[in-house]
């Protein structure tokens, strides 16, 4: 007959909570480690406003990563990249160490439509599926069209690279023709 009381084969609730606790400290913490990246875009010599400008690395034996960095270009084509290393956690400032494939994309509404007709449609359609519940194929607004070229949105057509260093300046300008 064994001499344990019910309670001692159970686990204590000290030892629950540092399990508990090693797995988020240890599951939370951030090796990645980036570098203050930032650049200019520009598109037939002037500079390109409201541009997405990506960052990606390969991972392991050429594998796309998950790491990515990004940005967004001002008035000026001015853009500095921030790294999301997953989706739950805030981006850090700059890019990762390495040779970057880098894209550049920017949407623009249909022809012979402005940003303003664009948001008028779609405040329209927001209006009509509270109302309604649905949309008439004549009431969905039509989607954005790219500015540039494939060679610089695509990833897997990109010329252009960019290689983030430690103790570098990182600072790239993107000429598109």
């Amino acid at each position: 007959m064994s001499m344990l009381s019910p309670v001692s084969n159970r686990p204590s609730a000290c030892g629950m909570l540092c399990i508990l606790l090693s797995l988020i400290l240890g599951c939370s913490g951030n090796s990645i480690r980036v570098y203050p990246t930032s650049g200019t875009v520009t598109y037939k010599g002037k500079p390109l406003d409201n541009a997405l400008v990506n960052f990606i690395i390969n991972g392991k034996e050429g594998q796309p990563s998950t790491v990515m960095g990004l940005g967004t270009t001002d008035k000026d084509g001015r853009f500095t990249i921030q790294t999301t290393v997953d989706p739950t956690s805030m981006p850090l400032e700059g890019a990762v160490e390495g040779e970057h494939a880098v894209t550049i994309s920017k949407y623009i509404p249909p022809k012979g439509m402005t940003e303003e007709d664009l948001a008028k449609m779609m405040a329209r359609e927001t209006k009509l599926m509270e109302e309604q519940g649905y949309l008439d194929p004549e009431d969905v607004t039509p989607a954005r069209v790219p500015f540039l070229p494939p060679k610089y949105q695509n990833p897997a057509m990109s010329v252009l690279k960019a290689t983030v260093v430690p103790n570098g300046e990182n600072d790239f300008t993107f000429e598109l023709e």
